[in-house]
């Protein structure tokens, strides 16, 4: 018979065991043996996990070094990927050459669609930037054009409202007294429409998808336009006959 001082604890408290103190019995069912294995393998376990969690550790954005690498959710800051529609910006004009109107809203108009186009693009939009040069009564008619210089987003007019004033320049393309267009903004007008007036309407008019009117009447050329191509087709004309003349009475042949 064993004596009681040689009986060692149980792991629950009881003070039962075996015959054979290496296989002493416990009242939960198992050994002291086994209890050191299974110790040794969750030991062996715990450092895998670490060093799995080593492996997939991430930077992220909560400071959880793994909390997106199991998972089908990211908290990336990914941009936009998906499918980006054209929205298209035309910047219609009578002359780039003299008139300073043009030339200073030709350099605006690019400016404002570069500070647009990472906001829309984020959206999901793709800026288009066309120039035309409406040079005729034709292409006037073409564009539906009623005053230069114009900018217009997807057919909409990013300035609705048309208001003119002198314009010396066009006026000595053509010798004839041409009214160009001046925008309203921050309550006052403007002959070359401001940067921050064309950022706020290309992305109004693009975010509310506005939309031209479909109701809009036939198109009259404007009696200021016609005036313009007119005065300067004569001019032309009147260069080319005298260029014409001056070679006819050369007398060096």
């Amino acid at each position: 018979m064993a004596k009681l001082e040689d009986k060692e604890p149980c792991c629950c408290g009881s003070e039962e065991q075996g015959e054979d103190k290496a296989e002493q019995s416990c009242c939960c069912g198992d050994t002291k043996k086994k209890n050191k294995k299974e110790k040794k393998s969750k030991k062996g376990k715990k450092k895998k996990k670490g060093k799995k969690s080593k492996e997939t550790e991430q930077s992220c954005c909560c400071g959880d070094s793994g909390c997106c690498s199991d998972s089908a959710y990211s908290c990336e800051d990914d941009p936009y990927k998906g499918y980006k529609k054209n929205v298209i910006v035309d910047f219609l004009f009578l002359d780039l050459t003299v008139c300073d109107r043009c030339q200073g809203t030709d350099e605006r108009v690019a400016r404002a669609v570069e500070k647009c186009r990472p906001v829309l693009e984020a959206c999901g939009y793709n800026l288009v930037l066309n120039q035309i040069d409406v040079e005729n009564a034709a292409l006037a008619e073409r564009y539906r054009f009623y005053s230069s210089p114009t900018v217009r987003v997807n057919g909409v007019d990013v300035c609705p409202s048309i208001e003119e004033n002198d314009c010396d320049c066009c006026s000595d393309i053509s010798d004839y007294d041409v009214k160009c267009r001046v925008f309203p903004f921050n309550g006052t007008y403007y002959e070359v429409p401001p940067t921050d007036m064309l950022v706020a309407n290309i992305i109004d008019t693009v975010i509310k998808q506005k939309k031209a009117d479909p109701e809009e009447g036939p198109y009259v050329l404007p009696e200021n336009l016609r005036g313009f191509f007119e005065g300067k087709e004569r001019k032309e004309r009147e260069v080319r006959e005298g260029a014409a003349n001056t070679s006819a009475d050369c007398c060096c042949c």
